[in-house]
This record gives C-alpha cells, sequence and structure tokens, in this order.
C-alpha cells in the first residue's frame, strides 16, 4: 500500500509539471490573444518554458503545480479504492446470497479441501471428491462451489486446510486448488475456475466460480478416467453408455 502510495505521489507530481503546467499556461496565453493564431505554438512555447526555465518563481509554479497532480492522483486513487471496495462488498452480498438458498444444480458447499474432519489429517481421496465436483460443474453448466462451508451452509473456515499446506494461507490454497485441477482434470482446465476469497464473522472460506467446458472433462484418478455430471444438488458419474450419450446430446465434441 506505502509502495502504490508513493507511485502515485510520484506519477501526479510528474503529471502536473510536464502535462498540466505547460497546457493551462498555454491556454491562458492563448485566451489572452483573443483566441487567436496557433495554440499548438503557444503549447511547443509553454513546454519550453517549463522546462528550459528554474528561476525562484519557475520553481515555486513547477512546486505549486506538481502539488496540484498530486492531489488529482490522490483524489483518483480514492475513486478507485471506493469502487472496489463497492464492488468487493457487493460481491459478497450476492456470496452471501448463494450460500443462503442453500446447495442446489449449481452450488455445492465443502467443508474442506483436504484435511479429513474425522481421522484429522490430510486425506488424498477428498482432494478427489472436490475435483469430481469442479468436472461435474463444467461437463454440466457451470456452478459455485465453496470450501470452507459445511452442508448446511454453516462458515467452518479454511485455518485446519491452511495449516496442511507448504505455504499456508490464500496464495497457497489457491496454488494448491490450481495443481490439483491441473492434476486431475488438465492443465488447460484451469482458466474456466476462478477462485476468491472471503471473510465473513473471522471465517475465511474460498469460492470457486466454475464454467461449463464446451468438451468433455475427465477426472483421471488411479490410470482411469471418470465422466462426472451434475444432477440435482450432487455429482454422479456416468458409465460409458451413459457418458457416450451425455456426450453426444450436450457437449460439442472437436
Amino acid at each position: 500500500m506505502k509502495s502504490k502510495l508513493l507511485l502515485y505521489i510520484a506519477i501526479g507530481f510528474t503529471f502536473g509539471i510536464v502535462l498540466l503546467q505547460p497546457l493551462l499556461i498555454s491556454l491562458h496565453m492563448y485566451d489572452m490573444q483573443g483566441d487567436q493564431g496557433n495554440w499548438w505554438a503557444w503549447l511547443l512555447t509553454s513546454y519550453q518554458q517549463v522546462v528550459g526555465s528554474w528561476d525562484v518563481d519557475q520553481v515555486v509554479t513547477k512546486l505549486l503545480f506538481g502539488l496540484l497532480g498530486v492531489t488529482l492522483a490522490l483524489l483518483f486513487m480514492v475513486r478507485q479504492k471506493i469502487f472496489q471496495l463497492t464492488g468487493k462488498r457487493d460481491r459478497l452480498e450476492e456470496i452471501k446470497e448463494l450460500i443462503a438458498a442453500g446447495e442446489n444444480q449449481q452450488v455445492e458447499f465443502k467443508s474442506t479441501l483436504r484435511w479429513d474432519l474425522h481421522q484429522f489429517k490430510p486425506n488424498k481421496a477428498l482432494e478427489t471428491v472436490v475435483a469430481k465436483t469442479i468436472a461435474g460443474f463444467m461437463n454440466t453448466s457451470g456452478g459455485h462451489l465453496f470450501i470452507g462451508i459445511d452442508d448446511d451452509g454453516q462458515l467452518r473456515g479454511l485455518q485446519e486446510d491452511y495449516a496442511t499446506l507448504k505455504k499456508p494461507g490464500r496464495d497457497g490454497f489457491e496454488q494448491y486448488i490450481m495443481e490439483l485441477i491441473s492434476n486431475k482434470l488438465g492443465t488447460n482446465l484451469c482458466t474456466l475456475v476462478a477462485v476468491c476469497f472471503y471473510k465473513i464473522e473471522a471465517y475465511d472460506f474460498c469460492h470457486l466460480a466454475i464454467k461449463r467446458a464446451g468438451s468433455p472433462v475427465y477426472l483421471h484418478d488411479n490410470d482411469r478416467s471418470h465422466f462426472f455430471v451434475r444432477t440435482g444438488n450432487g455429482t454422479r458419474e456416468l458409465d460409458i453408455p451413459e457418458a457416450l450419450d451425455y456426450i453426444e446430446e450436450n457437449l460439442n465434441v472437436r
């Protein structure tokens, strides 16, 4: 945040001196001449004056225009921050509505990604279940997968999962999710999943917004390929005849 603030100040100060000052001076000169003549010539003259003159008056003028530029830059930064906060608040409200509606054709909850709540240790089988759900959404119409929320829509958080990662925290969790998708489904499918994190009542949870794939998505597990679809509020594996019929009717195979 500090480095970003300093960058805006530097850009604003430069903008004030290099652009604002010659622009405003040239417009003033042009206006004093009754809007006659070549304004571009006045602009060039003003720019040369700004760059070439460094007496006391000019230094003070440069400083004032630099401060004006800084003010405009900081106002722009604050405006952007307000838009970001407003957008994030609106997205959080949308997420709360999705959670409140419960599991359905396009919404699924998972308490954890890899932490087994019964065995109290990481469990690779749970990761496969998450990958299966993602594949099911991709093969159907897309959807929303929430991790850190139990089947009843109650927040559990991600602390137990975080503790199992080499890089604990949101960044490490997102990297692990993408590696899981890459290994189980295919690297090219990572682009169909947008990962976001939210916090409610001190609980972190992860939201995966999953897009529908245009071609069949298979889960690779134990040297076999499995085909899953979303049915109601669950994910179901189709056998070979069912999968072939479904693909022919619903997916564009190239």
